[in-house]
């Protein structure tokens, strides 16, 4: 098959699954093209030589917004921004539609999550959803619908600046609520990671999705000898509030006597945010370590060598982390929501808990006392990712539902 890829991802595990992806389509002997703004991510995505990458730009308008088209996000018009996204859009699929491909194979948007490319293709269309613009349909961690508290100075001019802004904010959001249901709707099918996120598909435009699992690469992601000294346990991913250090360096804090460091490794780091975590941190007489930009050995090493990975994003749709430290035979304790309750089995891989401290805390001390427990998670967790979780099996997964949309 010949296959056209469109996405608008940035680095980190959306661009990381469609690498997978890409990957087990082109073992299978499909031709792939890439368009988008960036198409291998800033060099983040590894692709195969054979891979052709188109590169379309796409710019962020929004600086450039002047108030004739604040006035018509009034009215529900659309806002620059989608009408750039739109024009960039029209020009891949042109090309799409002219070069002979048997299937678009659509990605998740960074901006509007669904995205509009399958509007205007003409060909099979088939969409990898990672999750809905949880922006527009969740509280994060207020609702960007709720009011105001009470004003009560209605006559003041401050007052109607502010109504008129948030009256162009919210309107704003209402079309991109429109136009993402009408995006969603222009595609032949709908692939998630989870049935966490099918859910959340069913939640945000009442339509129907497929779950398509992924996988992790099982041929890098494996025990190896860290050359950190124990004992620390680990956390992994941009260091920003919703990725929730908070709970794990509250949880650690709870621990009696000597306590394991928390060494977290993301790419991008939240000052203000790391700032308040570093003075809790401190306040709880909590060791907190950042490593920025490791390699891929690096990560392994790192992984391969903690006491645990204490997962706390809040409702991960999927989750690659978690699969990544258990292929380093290295358990998980969990938060238990989202996609991770499909990858984590509470006493065989990891640990399924609440957001509570004291509870993670009990956990962390399992594992650090009980050696033999570890090593039963461990190797548990290394056959669980070999059997369910592998590049193998998320390549059969993925091709089996691509070439099943032109049968």
């Amino acid at each position: 098959m010949k296959i056209a890829i469109w996405h608008n991802l940035h680095s980190g595990g959306g661009s990381r699954a469609l690498q997978y992806h890409i990957q087990g389509l082109v073992e299978k002997g499909h031709h792939v093209e890439i368009w988008a703004d960036d198409p291998d991510a800033g060099g983040f995505m590894q692709l195969p030589p054979s891979v052709t990458l188109h590169q379309v730009p796409l710019e962020n308008k929004e600086q450039h917004s002047a108030l004739k088209e604040r006035f018509a996000s009034t009215f529900f018009e659309k806002d620059v921004n989608i009408k750039e996204m739109e024009r960039h859009c029209k020009i891949c699929a042109s090309a799409i539609n002219q070069g002979g491909f048997d299937l678009l194979f659509a990605n998740s948007c960074i901006y509007y999550g669904v995205p509009f490319i399958g509007r205007f293709i003409t060909i099979p269309k088939l969409l990898y959803l990672q999750e809905p613009n949880r922006y527009l349909y969740e509280a994060m961690p207020e609702q960007i619908w709720e009011a105001p508290d009470e004003v009560t100075n209605k006559i003041s001019f401050k007052f109607w600046k502010y109504f008129f802004s948030n009256t162009w904010r919210t309107n704003k959001y209402r079309v991109y609520v429109r136009e993402e249901r009408k995006n969603f709707q222009a595609f032949d099918k709908v692939l998630v990671n989870s049935y966490f996120s099918m859910e959340s598909c069913k939640r945000a435009y009442g339509l129907l999705s497929e779950v398509c699992y992924l996988g992790v690469d099982n041929t890098l992601f494996k025990p190896s000898k860290s050359s950190e000294s124990r004992p620390y346990v680990v956390g992994l991913g941009s260091f920003y509030r919703h990725k929730n250090p908070e709970l794990v360096i509250r949880a650690l804090g709870a621990l009696k006597g000597e306590r394991p460091k928390l060494l977290w490794i993301g790419n991008m780091v939240d000052d203000k945010y790391w700032n308040e975590m570093v003075a809790l941190a401190r306040s709880l007489e909590v060791t907190l370590q950042v490593k920025k930009m490791v390699t891929d050995q690096q990560l392994v090493e790192l992984l391969s060598g903690a006491i645990c990975m204490i997962y706390s994003s809040n409702l991960e749709p999927f989750g690659f982390a978690p699969l990544e430290a258990n292929a380093c035979g290295t358990p998980v304790i969990a938060v238990a929501e989202g996609g991770v309750r499909e990858t984590i089995i509470h006493g065989k891989n990891g640990f399924l808990v609440n957001p509570n401290p004291e509870e993670i805390a009990g956990y962390i001390l399992q594992l650090t006392e009980n050696e033999e427990l570890r090593k039963k998670i461990a190797d548990f967790a290394l056959e669980n990712v070999e059997e369910n979780w592998s590049l193998a099996s998320c390549s059969a997964r993925i091709n089996k539902a691509v070439e099943g949309m032109i049968q």
